[in-house]
């Protein structure tokens, strides 16, 4: 669905994977466009919004109540879950914005119980899926996004169990299955990043090599893909 806002392909797309649910909590804000999105496209009956920065709070709380909405949302200042409650019966959890390291940080002091996130990693995307493929989180949706020529990924997990491969650990499972136009073209976009700039130093740093192999890996497997499909 397209927002109301017109808040933009990557924030679009945290709204879109968000299932509906009676509370759902934005954890971290910032001035407050998926929380007034989430109230505007009737995916809830109330917001938890918190934000650890003041300043950003108060941008939220005036965008919502421009809105008139002021009645779905309720603020709370504080770091991550700390501004929650055991008493606010959250069922959904929106984290997005930041690195995947923060986002561990944050799940690791989550509400016991609370399963289902939306995610929207800024960094560290590997490791972020590592650790939920080890600690009881089903991935649903992972899916990159592109705004302004950058690329996006975009989240949602569940509790469960799955095994999933290096490449699948490492770019995102259903990019490999459901998203083949923006997949590729990241992949094509990154590879020739990594290649001009090995151009120019030399030889890459292990991590960038070890992204840049992976690549390669991956646009090996659409080519085979796109062979079989030609084939049939």
């Amino acid at each position: 669905m397209a927002s109301i806002l017109n808040i933009g392909p990557r924030l679009e797309a945290v709204v879109d994977l968000c299932p509906k649910a009676k509370i759902i909590a934005d954890i971290g804000c910032d001035h407050g466009y998926v929380t007034a999105e989430l109230v505007l496209q009737n995916k809830t009956d109330m917001v938890i919004a918190t934000e650890k920065s003041e300043q950003c709070l108060n941008k939220a709380i005036t965008l919502v109540d421009s809105l008139n909405i002021m009645p779905f949302v309720s603020f709370r200042l504080g770091d991550g879950f700390g501004a929650i409650t055991k008493h606010d019966k959250i069922k959904v959890a929106v984290i997005s914005g930041m690195g995947g390291d923060e986002i561990i940080h944050i799940l690791e002091n989550k509400p016991k119980g609370l399963f289902n996130f939306v995610l929207q990693p800024m960094k560290d995307l590997p490791l972020l899926r590592h650790y939920l493929n080890l600690h009881g989180y089903k991935i649903l949706v992972d899916k990159l996004v592109k705004e302004n020529d950058k690329f996006y990924n975009v989240i949602s997990v569940t509790h469960g169990k799955e095994q999933l491969s290096d490449l699948e650990l490492y770019f995102g499972k259903t990019n490999f299955t459901d998203n083949y136009e923006v997949f590729y073209d990241y992949l094509i976009t990154r590879q020739k990043q990594l290649a001009d700039f090995k151009s120019k130093v030399g030889q890459l740093a292990s991590k960038l090599q070890e992204e840049y192999d992976n690549i390669a890996v991956a646009l090996e497997l659409f080519e085979d893909s796109t062979a079989e499909d030609s084939a049939n």
